[in-house]
């Protein structure tokens, strides 16, 4: 994460001093005295050249800052995948129990989760020794 950050503080100076080139060659391509000068010492192939370079770096411009939204937006991504992978089965049988308020039974927590009868047991103790979860009558269980 932090060469990440390293790169892409590298990347961002490079895109402004791209910048600043461009605006200078922008500035003196419309200047009339320089134009002119060069018009004349190469007729109409310095003109060219000159809208060539600027596209060329036009493209690198708009290649680095893409590559910069692109670097942007991957660590968003893995932020949502580690939140979407760090539900524990525990949490997702709390997540059920919370519709109930009377207390669900084992059975209904096997049906809504798809796990076995001994991982929805470890579950459920787990989450009665930390206080979490209560049991009501045999087999059912709530929220503390």
């Amino acid at each position: 994460m932090k060469k990440l950050v390293k790169d892409l503080k590298a990347v961002n100076k490079e895109v402004k001093a791209l910048a600043k080139k461009l605006e200078q060659i922008s500035k003196a391509a419309g200047k009339p005295g320089k134009v002119k000068v060069a018009k004349k010492k190469a007729a109409k192939k310095a003109p060219v050249k000159k809208t060539v370079a600027k596209k060329a770096a036009f493209k690198k411009v708009k290649a680095k800052k893409a590559a910069v939204k692109k670097a942007k937006k991957a660590p968003v991504k893995k932020a949502v995948a580690k939140k979407a992978a760090a539900v524990t089965p525990t949490d997702s049988v709390i997540k059920i129990m919370k519709r109930y308020k009377k207390g669900v039974s084992v059975a209904k927590l096997k049906a809504q989760t798809g796990y076995n009868d001994k991982q929805i047991s470890n579950i459920v103790h787990r989450a009665s020794k930390k206080g979490k979860i209560v049991r009501v009558d045999r087999g059912i269980y709530k929220l503390a």
